[in-house]
């Protein structure tokens, strides 16, 4: 591409040539990577459980552990470890 994005190898976040993430899903963060949370799509039917669990528009998180066969993933936010199924992950949208 002659724009300067890359796509990583999970095709999940488009990267800048610098290693700048610009967006993409929870889902596709790796072990370690951290993003702030841009929106809870509105095809969640349990957005409002993810709110009250701290998945806001925002706040920051960070991938913790993957499940061997990488579902579920823990994610670190506001202090608390939390597992999610990646289908849940693949339905917040973070840079």
């Amino acid at each position: 591409m002659g724009d300067g994005l890359t796509f990583d190898k999970d095709e999940q976040f488009f990267k800048k040539r610098n290693g700048v993430s610009m967006s993409g899903t929870l889902d596709g963060l790796q072990v370690g990577e951290s993003a702030e949370i841009i929106d809870i799509s509105s095809d969640c039917t349990r957005a409002g459980r993810m709110s009250t669990l701290g998945f806001i528009p925002g706040r920051r998180v960070t991938v913790t552990r993957l499940a061997p066969l990488g579902d579920p993933i823990s994610v670190e936010i506001d202090g608390q470890e939390i597992s999610l199924r990646r289908a849940e992950a693949s339905l917040i949208t973070v840079k």
